[in-house]
């Protein structure tokens, strides 16, 4: 018997961290399963999902396909219902059911962090598609949310969905937060976000972005005035586990799986010499967290690529 088929789609879709965080789940259970990566263009989304799905059991649905998903699927959660996106597709007697476990990762995230959230005063920065995610989940958990958005506009539509959240503009924050949360596109694209220091001042700031190796621009912004600064790597974790559970029935531990991401195993390779700073003995191997070769790196400059040869500064998802 064949192992069961899983996949994650996107596009980019190179750098997905997925594969290796499935497979280290599948290895902790006991369960045998297969997962890749599909890259598809932006208007391919329905085609190659429904071949997909001739076979295959669940997929992963990651930038920009999360809202043509919520339209592939049959059937749909309450998160992504609430967030009308969906990042989780589970093929069942014929049906495909969607889910979104993007605001139960960011919760268990910060439960993991220790950052209350029952009565906590939240913000969040941006009122897109990411905002729309974790709203109802903090809602549900207990805190005070706040959305600001550079675009006012948009956060007045976000509120019309849910209709408890306040609203800010972005030019009259002041401090006072417990958790602020960075939902724009600004992190991942190394922006400054135009808001004064003093808005982070005492509050623990989480930006829903990631950059393995390093840090992310808004962690790197707020974390001289912020009691505490995390990137969105344990929330990539704890969706997936969420995802594993909705497809195997079992909730895999965590934290085995993001301290190996945190602290991969590296493995320099003699006399190799940087395609970039052209310095000897720099460059080394990542393995992932079953200990296939994942990166190629240098120590001395920002050179890295993946496996396949796609050069890359910024692994963000």
């Amino acid at each position: 018997m064949s192992a069961a088929k899983f996949a994650v789609i996107g596009n980019p879709i190179a750098h997905s961290l997925s594969p290796a965080i499935h497979q280290a789940f599948a290895a902790e259970t006991g369960i045998e399963l297969s997962y890749e990566k599909i890259y598809a263009e932006t208007d391919q989304f329905e085609k190659i999902a429904r071949s997909f799905f001739k076979s295959g059991v669940g997929m992963n649905v990651t930038a920009p396909f999360k809202q043509d998903a919520y339209k592939f699927v049959g059937q749909r959660d309450a998160a992504s219902q609430a967030a009308h996106a969906v990042n989780t597709i589970h093929s069942q007697g014929g049906e495909f059911v969607g889910y979104n476990t993007d605001g139960v990762g960011l919760v268990r995230d910060l439960h993991r962090l220790q950052w209350p959230v029952q009565n906590a005063a939240i913000l969040i920065l941006g009122a897109g598609g990411a905002a729309q995610g974790i709203a109802l989940p903090l809602l549900e958990a207990g805190a005070s949310v706040t959305v600001t958005n550079r675009t006012h506009a948009r956060a007045v539509a976000l509120r019309r969905q849910f209709p408890s959240i306040g609203l800010a503009r972005i030019d009259q924050l002041q401090a006072g937060w417990d958790i602020v949360i960075n939902a724009t596109a600004a992190g991942w694209q190394q922006q400054r976000l135009p808001i004064a220091d003093h808005v982070f001042g005492n509050a623990n700031c989480y930006d829903l972005g990631y950059q393995r190796g390093g840090k992310t621009s808004f962690v790197q912004q707020v974390e001289r005035v912020a009691t505490a600064a995390e990137d969105g790597l344990g929330m990539l974790v704890e969706q997936a586990a969420e995802a594993f559970q909705i497809w195997h029935g079992t909730l895999p531990q965590t934290w085995p799986v993001l301290n190996g991401l945190r602290h991969p195993k590296r493995q320099f390779i003699a006399g190799a010499e940087c395609p970039r700073c052209h310095k000897l003995d720099t460059i080394y191997v990542e393995r992932d967290l079953l200990g296939n070769p994942l990166l190629r790196s240098c120590k001395s400059c920002s050179f890295q690529e993946d496996i396949d040869g796609n050069m890359s500064i910024n692994l963000l998802s």
